[in-house]
């Protein structure tokens, strides 16, 4: 029997490799590491048990149960590990096993599981149903053959072997049932390649898989690669071009606004000799504080990164502002910046003060380790809800803001 299910075995590996290479993908499958998409799973097992005689299932039925470990290599195979308890009973007549009786024993066995459906139609990530194919091979504790009163075998060391066919279905992310019939054969190890001395099962099985899914180390990996095409380098690129189109028309606009309060100062030197007027001095003097706030927040924002309410972490498109702020910097490496933390209205504004030097350090922070930024090019500093660019309920105050300091 063991050489009938050997020569499937080797017809049906002929086939999988041949619909395998045949197969288009639909989508790109993810590569994962070792520890992410482990299920654990067990089954409910009706086993129809045969005497030596092979397929002749007149003997021994009986209820048990399996509880495996799968790894998913990729969308067409998995790696599975399964303990088996096939009969939980047997009839027993004066102390030895009947000629109906189940006969008792124990499987550990490894092997793999084959997707027909990924195999034959591609990856599919929202696909649910799935016919597969697996086989498995290892070791057996034999209680007794199917044999009355032969109790020299009891408790002797197996081969056992099992091809079958399943289906299964996830019910969500995490949960799949599935249903599966297999042939198990099991050999004394002296009698693997002799056609007696054999058993052999006929098993249905009805389970439960539990999926634990992608590790965090993994799914951050997969969004980083998802990044990393065509389309986002060119649209990075893009950013980077208006960046630096930005830094040198602030650079005019800068001048412009250095000249004016360059005046305003020499009006206001003038206004405050010999005990001049002191209200136009005043409000010269508020006339700089106002173009010096505004000049603040001008230059922010070209190279604002944006926030949620109560949020100071980088992330999504954010990321991708930081990414090209940095190459401009690099770019430039003789410039130094202020990095500027700024709040909306929600929250006191204590509150706000310390919200807001988080995003400023935060975003510091990555400049440094993870873009490679000298750190004495950055200063870091916040203004809380204190210096509001139009209202301040507008979302563009909840920001960290980058300008260039002119030394």
């Amino acid at each position: 029997m063991l050489k009938k299910l050997l020569k499937f075995s080797v017809v049906a590996g002929l086939l999988i490799a041949t619909s395998t290479v045949s197969a288009q993908s639909t989508e790109e499958y993810p590569r994962y590491g070792f520890w992410s998409n482990w299920s654990i799973g067990i089954s409910a097992d009706f086993d129809k048990q045969a005497n030596h005689q092979a397929l002749e299932f007149s003997k021994g039925t009986s209820i048990g149960g399996s509880i495996f470990l799968e790894k998913e290599l990729n969308y067409v195979w998995d790696l599975r590990l399964r303990a088996m308890m096939p009969g939980f009973f047997s009839k027993m007549e004066n102390g030895v096993h009947a000629d109906d009786a189940f006969a008792v024993y124990g499987l550990l066995t490894a092997g793999f599981k084959f997707s027909v459906n990924d195999a034959l139609m591609g990856y599919n990530p929202e696909r649910r149903g799935s016919f597969y194919l697996f086989g498995d091979a290892g070791l057996a504790i034999w209680h007794n053959y199917l044999t009355k009163g032969n109790v020299n075998d009891h408790h002797r060391l197996n081969f056992a072997m099992d091809l079958g066919l399943g289906y299964s279905y996830k019910l969500s992310q995490h949960s799949t049932i599935f249903i599966e019939g297999e042939l198990i054969d099991v050999a004394h190890i002296p009698n693997i390649f002799k056609n007696n001395h054999h058993g052999l099962d006929a098993m249905v099985s009805l389970g439960y898989a539990f999926n634990f899914g992608v590790t965090a180390a993994d799914q951050e990996l997969i969004a980083q690669r998802a990044m990393l095409t065509q389309e986002n380098l060119d649209a990075l690129n893009d950013q980077i071009a208006n960046l630096e189109k930005q830094v040198a028309d602030g650079k005019k606009t800068e001048k412009k606004l250095e000249g004016r309060i360059s005046e305003l100062e020499n009006e206001l030197a003038d206004a405050k000799v010999n005990g001049g007027n002191q209200q136009a001095a005043k409000e010269l003097q508020a006339k700089i504080d106002q173009i010096k706030n505004d000049q603040l927040t001008f230059y922010a924002l070209p190279f604002s990164i944006q926030y949620g309410v109560d949020q100071y972490t980088v992330t999504g498109k954010e990321e991708q502002k930081l990414k090209a702020i940095a190459r401009v910097m690099k770019d430039n490496p003789n410039t130094k910046y202020m990095i500027y933390g700024f709040c909306d209205y929600t929250g006191s504004d204590e509150y706000n003060m310390k919200l807001s030097q988080k995003r400023a350090e935060e975003v510091k922070r990555l400049l440094v380790n993870k873009y490679g930024i000298a750190e004495d090019r950055l200063e870091a500093k916040w203004k809380g809800k204190s210096a509001p660019f139009g209202d301040i309920k507008y979302s563009v105050n909840r920001r960290v803001s980058i300008y260039r300091v002119i030394e």
